[in-house]
């Protein structure tokens, strides 16, 4: 006869046996670890850009598919900084940009987008490469708002705006009893500017370039008031997932790069075409080391 198994070696084997059984089911169950934007940038060497498109940032032909714009030509540099291929993925509206960036239909919102506490809780921002004055646009017959920007206020007073655009964010915390007359994110800043003069709303906070592109075209219709005194000064920067440090910092050194050789500078004067169109930020001022023997 067999010399049976020690009862304490017998519970022993079960125990092990059990824990390696809840292991193994645990294991099986654990959510898999998503690939970050960042790694997924380094391994392919490519930045997956969403974009939108207007003018002067993105422009895109719609017979070639050929691109341009000064937010084209700062990724397209950035990208050669860097040593990656720009991948222009997916055009999107501002209303969904942080969506698609959640699921990874692109790494980077690479449109120079106003930087805004609201977006700041669902993304994380680059550092800022340009300035942006928004300004009061008004019909060119309109002198309610001349003198004094606080009359916008007013439950009778209409604020033009694009789906999770600026301009709407602007009237709530500003003027929030002024009304917002909102249209859909992708009709583009034109048909904002465009329900003013119809008077399908009062007033709107435009950008001095988008206003001058409008104005060639529509000569006499709108006028910007309070130029010293825009109601906001925005920085502009990409857009990128929240969380994910590492592309962000890998951007904001980038960009750094480019704004401190003067490098964004030049790109911002090819399409500075009106006045107040873009503001550099400004690059530190040199001055004379002092010489040793000097200090006291």
């Amino acid at each position: 006869m067999r010399n049976p198994i020690p009862f304490a070696l017998l519970l022993s084997a079960l125990a092990g046996a059990a824990t390696s059984m809840l292991t193994t089911r645990m294991a099986d169950n654990a959510p898999v670890q998503r690939e970050t934007a960042y790694e997924r940038v380094i391994r392919t060497q490519t930045l997956r850009c969403g974009y939108v498109t207007f003018v002067p940032n993105l422009i895109k032909d719609p017979n070639t598919g050929i691109m341009s714009g000064v937010d084209y030509d700062i990724a397209e540099a950035l990208g050669r900084k860097l040593g990656m291929k720009i991948d222009w993925a997916e055009e999107v509206g501002w209303a969904t940009v942080v969506p698609g960036l959640k699921v990874g239909k692109y790494d980077a919102l690479c449109s120079g987008n106003w930087i805004n506490p609201k977006l700041g809780q669902q993304a994380y921002f680059s550092r800022p490469y340009y300035y942006q004055g928004a300004f009061v646009v008004v019909r060119a017959d309109d002198v309610r708002f001349d003198k004094d920007v606080t009359a916008i206020n007013k439950p009778d007073v209409r604020v033009a705006s694009l789906d999770g655009d600026n301009p709407k964010f602007i009237a709530e915390e500003d003027f929030p009893k002024a009304q917002i007359f909102t249209l859909p994110d992708m009709a583009g800043e034109p048909m904002v500017m465009e329900s003013v003069a119809l008077r399908k709303a009062d007033v709107t906070f435009m950008d001095a370039y988008n206003f001058g592109t409008y104005d060639d075209h529509n000569r006499g219709k709108l006028k910007l008031t309070q130029l010293d005194h825009p109601v906001r000064l925005y920085p502009a920067g990409y857009v990128l997932p929240a969380g994910d440090d590492r592309l962000r910092a890998m951007i904001n050194t980038a960009l750094d790069e480019m704004i401190y050789s003067g490098q964004m500078e030049k790109i911002l004067q090819r399409y500075a075409k009106y006045p107040y169109s873009f503001t550099p930020i400004e690059r530190p001022k040199l001055t004379a080391s002092v010489a040793p023997n000097s200090v006291p």
